[in-house]
């Protein structure tokens, strides 16, 4: 990310004092009033004190207003109040160099070099640093056509100057924008401008940095949001083209952004995509979003729901049973809640729980039955009877139950029912031994 500091100095000192003379010369042929004019010129031009030159500009436009070096003797002096860092002279004088010329770069530059270093540039101020870093932006091919470049200059450090001027101007908004900001606390303003600007430039992360900023100082007001300023973020930390921040501070934001992400979304699924995205597209695209863990705990619950109104018996063993069983305090549960009675006994309007055979002891006419019924083939329910059932059954095959709760382990999760055969639906008895015939009776005899 280019420097702005002394931005405006790319051309020399010595440079700025005759290139509107050259320039001046070029439409006309300017003559000095007499010699004692060209010596004030001298030595003002040869003085390297700007305290000491300025009194000697001063006494050059009192003692010759109307001179044909009046332009160049302006530059002059605004390159002297700049070094001299009186920053209102300089808008004064800047000014005054834009009524007649108004593309002079040194002078629109000067103008927001000046503002910036106001503290704190008043409501003013930054009205006009935003009507001159505008016009640059705007009529930044005008100002830097190759007809108004200096004689003195080189190509080179007019492609220069060139290069840097236009992010310069933009960011020069962004001050504008973020200094508004903080002196009003009108931030939806802010984010409507800074979004405006990065829609113009999407290169300058800074102000991507600025937008992510702005939008979370709304958080409590417009929580929908902070998905978008997650995305700034990401486009400040991940981006690295031209007038991309430093590699320290993309750094230091993409930390930041781990933090938030995970905060707000409830881990950090889905953050390197996002980071993918941002880093090639300034602003996110129109169907954007980051789910919040308000909305993963809406949607579960909504699930959820769904889920227990499609199927109630599985909705309240997992959910009314399992997980207060498996809590700390699940053995309290158990004794207070569930112990030697009968379950589900019609609660939540379940009659009975429905699984699917694990195994049995023994493997005909069974007195004991494991039973899945969360996951086919773990057994969560063990069913004891009194009375062997008569046959057997296979594996895998569906009955329901309800019976008396007598005991149940955490790991594995088994809740242990006594169950009566009355109590039992779907044993089918297959494969039961065949019923002995006993000798005929009396009556049957004499029917014979």
């Amino acid at each position: 990310m280019f420097s702005k500091k002394n931005f405006f100095f790319l051309f020399t000192v010595a440079t700025a004092f005759t290139l509107t003379f050259v320039l001046a010369a070029q439409d006309k042929k300017p003559e000095w009033k007499d010699r004692a004019e060209y010596d004030l010129y001298d030595a003002a031009q040869k003085d390297t004190n700007p305290t000491t030159r300025l009194a000697t500009l001063n006494k050059w436009k009192q003692q010759y207003p109307q001179s044909d070096f009046a332009d160049g003797r302006k530059d002059m002096i605004l390159t002297t109040y700049q070094q001299l860092n009186q920053q209102r002279q300089v808008i004064e004088t800047a000014q005054d160099i834009l009524k007649d010329k108004p593309n002079n770069f040194h002078a629109l530059l000067a103008i927001i070099a000046a503002v910036e270093a106001l503290k704190p540039p008043a409501s003013a101020d930054l009205d006009l640093l935003e009507k001159t870093a505008s016009y640059v932006v705007t009529n930044f091919d005008q100002i830097f056509a190759k007809s108004n470049k200096p004689e003195t200059m080189t190509d080179a450090q007019w492609d220069q100057t060139k290069g840097a001027t236009k992010p310069y101007a933009e960011l020069a908004l962004d001050f504008a924008y973020m200094t508004r900001r903080d002196q009003t606390k009108d931030y939806a303003k802010a984010q409507a401008d800074l979004t405006k600007l990065l829609q113009m430039d999407g290169s300058l992360a800074k102000v991507s940095y600025d937008l992510g900023d702005t939008i979370l100082k709304q958080a409590k007001e417009k929580p929908e949001q902070q998905p978008l300023a997650l995305f700034c973020y990401a486009r400040a930390a991940a981006y690295e083209g031209s007038n991309s921040l430093p590699p320290q501070d993309r750094a230091s934001i993409r930390k930041f952004l781990t933090d938030a992400y995970t905060k707000y979304h409830g881990s950090n699924e889905g953050l390197d995509q996002l980071i993918a995205t941002a880093k090639n597209t300034a602003l996110p695209p129109g169907d954007f979003k980051i789910k919040s863990t308000v909305d993963i705990a809406q949607e579960k619950a909504a699930a959820e729901a769904a889920a227990a109104a499609a199927n109630p018996m599985l909705n309240m063993w997992t959910k009314l049973l399992k997980e207060n069983l498996l809590k700390p305090d699940g053995d309290m549960f158990f004794e207070m809640s569930m112990k030697d009675l009968l379950v589900p006994g019609g609660a939540n309007g379940v009659m009975k729980f429905k699984g699917t055979i694990v195994s049995m002891e023994p493997a005909t006419r069974p007195k004991e039955i494991d039973l899945a019924i969360e996951k086919p083939g773990v057994t969560d329910a063990k069913l004891i009877f009194d009375m062997p059932l008569p046959g057997k059954m296979e594996p895998g095959e569906t009955l329901e139950f309800e019976g008396i709760a007598k005991s149940f382990t955490k790991d594995p999760f088994v809740i242990t029912f006594e169950v009566d055969k009355d109590q039992l639906s779907g044993w089918t008895g297959k494969n039961a031994p065949a019923a002995r015939k006993g000798p005929a009776t009396k009556a049957a005899k004499k029917k014979q």
